[in-house]
């Protein structure tokens, strides 16, 4: 009779919570149609549009099901709960994202050379057409490639090493090989653990070897006067996996003579701002600190400095990466352009004139420069 009882009990409990998980989230719904979730740094899904054709495609269900689904109730917890119960029974991998040695990895199973010839014929083009104007290019490992012996034998990783092989031998253009320089300092903070760019330090480094090819003296660490802005950023990948257990990352700026007099120009397709820094403190307060750095992604931005009068110029095609590394930069150019290709969609040659600049550098990370297609359009037009 007791257990009968308890079995009511149980299925009550279920249904009053299938119940009330459903009226809770109506009743918390956010005033904002798209809400920005800072976690997963992404907007939430829209309301769909309803119309018979959406009904009869059923883009409207699945579009109600993707609303619902970002604004149920106490929904970072659940995924929190969710995700520590399989690193509770010995799982490593969450969300594509490997926990190992208080570090996260996003792991990458390697590259299609169809892919990358595409993108390097593009490239290939582009120094062809300024054949004037040297051209460089700069593949930046990510973490997988320094600890991927701290993941379980059986984890499917690409060798980066190979792609940056691959590429060497089939660019025409100047090619600056960072790997070695970041392997033998893999046992240093360079990486962060929450995120999956490359820390100040890891950037100076990556910097410091490009100078061997761009032509200019790099400065030495006692140069520097380095600030600790942060001590409680947690990225990308934390994002992923919201896991609390993993120590969280310090943002450090490396500040020298040339931080000063200078100026930072950003277009953003809408509109046109100067500023007098390159660190964007603001986002200090929030979860995407990494947009400190120049700020979040932008179609062009350029930086002048009034201290550095040199005449030098370069123009630099970047994914994220770059944003650390710029900042370095300012000591031996008197003006910087950076172009993103990601949010540009005409031909270079409208937003730049390719006889301003003394050099060409193209950065991009492993990870991206391998799924990301947007580099071919520097053949556009």
């Amino acid at each position: 009779m007791k257990n009968k009882i308890h079995k009511i009990i149980l299925v009550g409990a279920f249904f009053l919570f299938l119940l009330a998980m459903p009226i809770l989230t109506l009743i918390n719904l956010p005033e904002e149609d798209r809400p920005f979730s800072e976690n997963e740094n992404r907007y939430l899904s829209g309301f769909p549009e309803i119309s018979f054709e959406s009904y009869v495609d059923k883009s409207a269900m699945t579009g109600f099901e993707d609303w619902f689904s970002d604004r149920f109730f106490g929904r970072e917890a659940w995924i929190k709960l969710k995700n520590g119960a399989e690193r509770f029974i010995g799982k490593t991998e969450v969300n594509g994202i490997f926990t190992v040695d208080d570090r996260m990895m996003q792991v990458w199973e390697g590259y299609d050379p169809a892919f990358i010839d595409k993108n390097l014929a593009a490239i290939n083009k582009f120094t062809e057409k300024n054949a004037g104007i040297p051209v460089y290019f700069m593949l930046a490992p990510t973490s997988q490639e320094l600890y991927s012996y701290l993941l379980p034998d059986c984890t499917p990783t690409g060798n980066q090493s190979e792609l940056n092989a691959y590429c060497r031998e089939n660019l025409e253009c100047g090619f600056i090989d960072i790997f070695p320089t970041m392997k033998s300092h893999a046992d240093e903070y360079i990486y962060y653990r929450t995120d999956h760019h490359w820390t100040s330090y890891g950037a100076y480094l990556a910097y410091a070897e490009a100078a061997k090819s761009l032509g200019y003296q790099p400065l030495p660490l006692s140069a520097f006067d380095i600030e600790h802005a942060s001590s409680d950023f947690r990225g990308t990948l934390y994002s992923k996996t919201l896991d609390d257990s993993i120590t969280p990352d310090i943002i450090d700026y490396y500040h020298n003579t040339s931080d000063s007099n200078l100026t930072l120009t950003i277009n953003d397709g809408m509109s046109v701002k100067d500023y007098d820094s390159l660190y964007f403190r603001e986002y200090l307060d929030v979860k995407d600190k990494y947009s400190s750095f120049m700020g979040t992604n932008s179609p062009v931005m350029t930086i002048t400095s009034e201290e550095n009068n040199n005449g030098q110029s370069i123009l630099i095609f970047k994914d994220s990466y770059a944003h650390a590394f710029i900042p370095f930069l300012t000591s031996h150019y008197s003006k910087i352009t950076v172009l993103d290709m990601r949010y540009i969609n005409a031909s270079y040659n409208t937003l730049v004139d390719m006889e301003e600049y003394d050099s060409v550098l193209i950065l991009y990370n492993a990870i991206t420069f391998t799924e990301d297609s947007h580099i071919r359009k520097l053949n556009m037009g």
